[in-house]
């Protein structure tokens, strides 16, 4: 029994590995599903489906009670920085994240709370810091969009370090595997 376990276990991971090679050639594309992951995660573990990929650009669409739409891109002749944007009530929601800013490392911060002899499981909160020169992750609601995205005007304070926060442990593989994914793909 545990060989064909094993064995079942290899061959998935030479489908996968062969899958993850054979999308190198793809360009954007390959890591368009990541970089939707990632731009998503600080808005929490909500579900969402990706309803459309072309070679530029990938469409989500959350689920749940707040079904927004959310077209996420590469920007034009920025290596590696991305932008998405939904429109809500109040104007558009535009949020940037640029990977040539990050330097590769990341730490996991643990916060615990409660009694000492209760399970950390149960007492304690995790969040994840993408470490990165400058602010990387950019989030603003415009009332008018009639800027360049290429050249989107974000106010003081609106960028920041790329953080995800306030989550069980068990969530952050997923982002970790995605990043590194995303920095192999440019170059980090």
């Amino acid at each position: 029994m545990n060989r064909i376990v094993l064995a079942f276990a290899a061959t998935i991971c030479v489908s996968s590995m062969s899958h993850a090679q054979s999308g190198q050639s793809k360009g954007t594309a390959a890591i368009l599903p990541d970089v939707a992951m990632l731009i998503h995660g600080p808005g929490g573990e909500s579900s969402y489906k990706l309803t459309s990929t072309t070679d530029d650009s990938v469409t989500l669409e959350e689920l749940g009670d707040r079904r927004v739409r959310v077209e996420i891109r590469q920007i034009p002749d920025k290596r590696c920085v991305f932008v998405s944007t939904s429109q809500e009530k109040n104007g558009l929601d535009v949020v940037q994240l640029d990977f040539t800013k990050f330097d590769g490392t990341y730490q996991l911060w643990e916060a615990c709370r409660g009694p000492a002899d209760a399970p950390p499981e149960n007492r304690c909160t995790y969040s994840l810091h993408f470490s990165s020169q400058k602010q990387a992750f950019c989030y603003s609601r415009f009332s008018k969009p009639d800027f360049d995205l290429s050249k989107i005007p974000f106010p003081d304070g609106a960028c920041r370090s790329y953080a995800l926060g306030a989550r069980e442990k068990k969530f952050y593989t997923k982002y970790i595997d995605a990043y590194e994914r995303v920095k192999e793909r440019c170059g980090g």
